[in-house]
């Protein structure tokens, strides 16, 4: 039911419970299953002792003693152990990866010394030698094999260039990462004009404003360069000689200059652009109205000037 479900638990049924939290004695009349973490100790009977000294017994008629050698620690001066450490100071110039693949390259060129036997190489050549003279001496046909040079190829390359990461015929392109095949653009993402905000406009407009200094620095580059080349023409290039050139040609009549009488200076703020916009406007509507009105003055006959 709801109460029992809802009343206090039984000290058995809360977990852990300590000493403190469960009834005096209470532990006693439980029987409790526990494992034991360490080996229990046999009980010394009769039977148990008569088997350990017939193994006593055994071990000593076998004369098998394997009793546990007491070690000393050799007594040493701290000086003493000092003097054989060598510590070198210095900073390794080697990184931890070639430093392991030297070590690696160096315990397998001792396995192949090991396994090279002088006696075995010259049983070798004795054994090839004797085949040869046998298959000289059985077949009618013997073509003997060329003299073929001794070749010893040592590679001192670790051994991971020496496996193959892919087969030959899968392409280099899919062990690139997408860095490697296009350059990541240094602008960052494409935006339109829209998305693009005051810091990236400005970014533009400098970029801008470098590439024209950057013409114009290659311009002027070419022009000493082909007055270097030309010392004749030396001063043909210049902005001074072009500007005489100009007024000599404004004097023939060939050209004529464009000239604002002051008026860019005035119309520097949008106010005094806009207002001079809005007077121009003005004087041309008045225009408009006066020619309306002449040419009305003109259609209008007058009925005096009709009169008999």
């Amino acid at each position: 039911t709801e109460v029992s479900l809802l009343e206090k638990k039984p000290w058995q049924l809360q977990g852990e419970v300590t000493a403190q939290k469960r009834p005096e004695n209470s532990l006693l009349e439980e029987t409790l299953h526990f494992d034991h973490a360490v080996r229990m100790a046999p009980v010394i009977t009769e039977e148990t002792t008569l088997q350990l000294e017939d193994i006593i017994k055994q071990r000593i008629r076998d004369q098998a003693w394997d009793d546990v050698v007491r070690k000393e620690r050799p007594k040493e001066d701290a000086y003493e152990y000092k003097k054989r450490l060598t510590l070198d100071h210095e900073k390794s110039k080697l990184s931890l990866a070639e430093i392991y693949e030297q070590e690696y390259i160096k315990l397998n060129q001792q396995k192949t010394a090991e396994e090279e036997n002088p006696e075995h190489k010259e049983i070798q050549k004795m054994m090839d030698s004797l085949f040869l003279k046998l298959d000289a001496l059985s077949n009618f046909h013997f073509i003997p094999k060329p003299p073929v040079p001794e070749i010893k190829v040592v590679s001192n390359l670790p051994a991971i260039t020496m496996e193959e990461v892919a087969p030959v015929s899968v392409s280099d392109a899919a062990l690139l990462a997408p860095e490697e095949v296009k350059e990541k653009n240094k602008a960052g993402d494409v935006k339109t004009a829209a998305e693009k905000t005051a810091t990236d406009k400005k970014r533009e407009r400098r970029k801008k404003k470098y590439q024209k200094h950057m013409k114009l620095k290659e311009k002027e580059k070419r022009r000493k360069l082909l007055e270097k080349n030309n010392p004749d023409q030396a001063g043909k290039y210049t902005k001074a000689v072009a500007s005489e050139k100009l007024k000599q040609l404004t004097k023939t009549g060939k050209a004529s200059l464009l000239k604002d009488e002051g008026k860019d200076k005035a119309l520097k703020s949008s106010q005094a652009f806009f207002s001079k916009l809005q007077d121009q406007v003005k004087m041309q509507i008045s225009d408009a109205k006066k020619a309306e009105k002449k040419k009305k003055k003109r259609q209008d006959i007058s009925v005096h000037k009709l009169k008999l």
